[in-house]
């Protein structure tokens, strides 16, 4: 916050998007609620700690937002998260792989557990694959951020979280589903990845997990560990439409799906605004695969946003990250929808800088 109100102001004017907006009226929702029925003290403290967040990225990130290179050092910094999550897991698997794998010897690394894991190492996804291609040249660097992207994917497998797989997976084909030829080297590269990990899933080394054959066997699993839990979120919806369930205990409490979880906790309520959340974040790729049609030029950021985009909606099916205040998940989602607004704002800009540019010259060829 510190370093973001020291910033000075530059050429954007809209600096929190449109999506962002309705997840503080959710939050309005979920304070108001714990506020009358929950824990006084922890209701002002989650509605204090969201605000900060909003406030860091409003005046942060999203007001340093002003030009390409602003741009670029961003989705590095975002990128550079898998890269320390990889380096600082593989450090402690070499010392000693049980802190970090003792849940069901899946991969949890320094998070709660393996899906949240999967989560972080998915949404960094578009991030590296965007580092990879916008080195036009084969170099060190590029080959760095290629080993970065194995070393991400090798992790999303150890999770064992099919949610994260499919995240990366689905980040990577909405990244390249303007480029068929593209696509056939990823199926290359996923079928050697694939090729070398699924080996090493099974050993029991200490690159490896405790109970290696439990992560893989989830892959090959058909189960669906959320059936009960969804269908409980449904039926407390459906008994209590307008305001949720009754709120027992300090807090609320929330599945693993944001929608339902919504729906269940808070009612239409809370949910309406998370659905217009959901419209406008829609609404936001759309807006993007125009600019990249008028302006290849920007293809590569916009895939970007809208392949981490996708990603993330995908995994708020099976996560309640949505409703979070204070994650990795959170984070990435106020990042990349930072910069899609940014992407939206410079191209508007550009095109009213183009059109006063013909103007211009038509009045001066008119008066010759």
């Amino acid at each position: 916050l510190v370093l973001g109100l020291k910033k000075q102001h530059g050429w954007r004017r809209k600096l929190i998007a449109s999506p962002i907006k309705y997840l503080v009226l959710v939050q309005l929702v979920i304070f108001f609620k714990t506020l009358a029925f929950g824990n006084i003290a922890f209701a002002f403290l989650a509605i204090f700690t969201f605000s900060a967040v909003i406030l860091m990225f409003r005046s942060g990130p999203s007001q340093w937002l002003q030009d390409q290179q602003n741009f670029h050092m961003s989705v590095w910094s975002l990128a550079m998260v898998g890269v320390i999550f990889v380096i600082a897991n593989g450090y402690q698997g070499a010392v000693d792989i049980y802190p970090i794998t003792f849940i069901h010897g899946r991969l949890l690394g320094t998070t709660g557990n393996p899906l949240h894991a999967a989560v972080l190492l998915a949404a960094t996804v578009p991030s590296i694959m965007f580092l990879i291609e916008s080195q036009k040249q084969w170099g060190w660097v590029k080959v760095c951020w290629i080993i970065a992207l194995v070393g991400v994917m090798y992790g999303l497998f150890l999770t064992g979280s099919r949610t994260g797989v499919i995240m990366g997976v689905v980040s990577i084909l909405f990244f390249y589903r303007q480029k068929g030829g593209n696509m056939l080297y990823f199926g290359l590269f996923a079928a050697i990845l694939l090729a070398v990990m699924l080996p090493l899933l099974g050993q029991d080394a200490s690159i490896s997990t405790t109970d290696s054959t439990d992560v893989a066997s989830r892959f090959a699993s058909t189960e669906n560990t959320r059936a009960v839990v969804w269908s409980a979120m449904w039926k407390g919806f459906m008994n209590n439409v307008v305001f949720g369930v009754p709120l027992r205990g300090d807090r609320l409490g929330y599945g693993e799906n944001s929608w339902l979880a919504a729906g269940a906790s808070l009612g239409l309520v809370g949910l309406i605004p998370l659905l217009m959340f959901g419209v406008e974040c829609i609404r936001m790729m759309l807006r993007l695969n125009q600019i990249c049609t008028v302006k290849p030029i920007y293809s590569l950021q916009c895939n970007t946003v809208i392949a981490a985009l996708i990603s993330l909606m995908i995994g708020s099916i099976f996560e309640a990250f949505l409703l979070g205040n204070l994650t990795f998940a959170l984070m990435a989602l106020l990042m990349y929808l930072s910069l899609g607004q940014y992407l939206i704002e410079f191209y508007f800009r550009e095109k009213k800088y183009v059109l006063w540019q013909k103007k211009f010259q038509q009045a001066i060829l008119s008066n010759n």
